[in-house]
């Protein structure tokens, strides 16, 4: 395969497409988050993509990359400790949980 802005674009956004399907067709929260990071990996892939083939005395896209791997870990982070609590509190971590969160008992 030829490394090539095209076919980087098209992996870009066959992974994208591959995450916005798990947001929209799971219920448990933690694949949810795991589909999340895939659309994200795909966006930073195109932004890799341009900026070395569009921009390459740039440096500005790696500088992006590296922000939007820092936000990704944040992210990660209290995404998870969220997970975790809501777990403990339930016992589950499904998407309807989060309806049944304000509701009295």
């Amino acid at each position: 395969m030829i490394f090539t802005l095209e076919n980087t674009l098209i992996l870009s956004i066959i992974l994208i497409m591959i995450g916005f399907y798990g947001i929209f067709a799971r219920r448990n929260l933690l694949l949810i988050f795991i589909s999340i990071e895939v659309a994200l990996n795909g966006v930073n892939l195109s932004l890799v993509a341009f900026n070395y083939f569009r921009w390459a005395t740039s440096e500005l896209g790696q500088y992006l990359y590296m922000l939007s791997i820092g936000v990704a870990a944040v992210e990660a982070a209290v995404g998870l400790s969220l997970l975790i609590v809501l777990f403990k509190n339930t016992g589950d971590v499904k998407s309807e949980t989060i309806a049944r969160l304000g509701e009295r008992s």
